[in-house]
């Protein structure tokens, strides 16, 4: 029996799946040495926190717009196609056919979420959709393996578990403001569901291909765009789309801008250099932030059963990344 070993930085490699063709890229290919350099250059670790803390301000902030759900999440993609666009081509990543082409799953269930995500906190508090969210990690731990080949050992699945009781606490522990009906959960769960989906989808295509991660948002949000249209022209009415106006504007850039343009790009780039059963993991910490932010924003509850729960998500955060997942291969002696 040979001993197990952890597995290496694997996210130079060119494909998920060992021994399988490599793509043609659809952008000008990057060799492993410049993305080595590149991650030298940024820390991974410091982009996911600035990404926990883009997601976290998410729903509180979204939550402070007035129009209707699936006419805010219209808007913010429509208006998001040309600015990621231009922004692509200025900064030398043109979207070509086939690079949109790739994005076009990953955008559907991207928009899908968003919609759902604006119905669950537009009815209850954002403590609800955060709560539902602590399943993330433990349905990506289980799919990773299948999707990635990452093994996620004893070790992750117990911390994992410690992490999303942490957060289950932290929501749970709110009070008064945590209001919940049937309705309320089953557009939480739906929008956690196509999240993973998008998160799955994204992490695989996108370490399958070198698609600039700029690039792959401009055809995400062109694709969610389109999926999100013909289900406002079907539950919407022509005041619906003139219910936006004051404040909202200002609320929807930041959303567009940093949640939905920064943050989305962050993330995609980072998928490249941390494994999807850890990153899941990181992401435990925006609901802390989102929390921490709706109590300070729309006065829901913040209690010391909330602060205690936080502390140890991030023990758990810290404990899972302390030791990588093992690739399967190389997990069985």
């Amino acid at each position: 029996m040979r001993p197990l070993t952890r597995v290496a930085d694997r996210s130079d490699e060119p494909t998920p799946n060992r021994g399988a063709p490599t793509r043609q890229s659809a952008t000008a290919p990057a060799t492993a040495s410049t993305r080595a350099a590149s991650a030298a250059r940024v820390s991974p670790g410091l982009v996911m926190a600035a990404i926990i803390v883009f997601w976290g301000l998410g729903p509180p902030v979204s939550k402070l717009i007035t129009a209707p759900p699936v006419i805010s999440v219209l808007y913010r993609f429509w208006l998001s196609v040309p600015l990621l666009f231009a922004l692509a081509m200025a900064t030398g990543h043109r979207p070509t056919i086939e690079s949109v082409r790739r994005t076009s799953l990953a955008g559907a269930a991207f928009g899908i979420n968003l919609v759902f995500v604006f119905l669950t906190i537009n009815r209850t508090a954002v403590a609800v959709l955060s709560v539902i969210a602590t399943l993330q990690p433990g349905v990506i731990l289980l799919l990773a393996g299948r999707f990635f080949g990452e093994r996620a050992t004893l070790w992750h699945v117990i911390w994992t578990l410690v992490g999303i009781g942490g957060t289950v606490v932290v929501v749970a522990g709110g009070g008064d403001g945590f209001v919940v009906d049937g309705v309320a959960i089953a557009y939480a769960v739906a929008s956690q569901l196509f999240f993973v989906l998008y998160f799955l989808i994204t992490k695989k295509v996108r370490s399958a291909n070198d698609i600039d991660s700029i690039q792959w948002m401009a055809g995400v949000v062109l694709f969610a765009a389109v999926t999100v249209t013909p289900w406002a022209l079907a539950v919407s009415s022509p005041a619906d789309y003139q219910a936006i106006g004051g404040t909202d504007w200002a609320w929807l850039a930041i959303i567009i801008v940093f949640t939905g343009g920064l943050g989305h790009v962050l993330m995609a780039w980072v998928h490249r250099y941390i494994e999807a059963s850890r990153s899941s993991l990181y992401l435990l910490s925006m609901n802390i932030v989102a929390i921490i932010a709706a109590w300070l924003i729309h006065d829901e509850p913040l209690g010391a059963l909330q602060l205690l729960g936080g502390a140890v998500v991030f023990v758990a955060v810290a404990a899972v990344v302390s030791r990588p997942a093992l690739a399967i291969d190389e997990a069985v002696a």
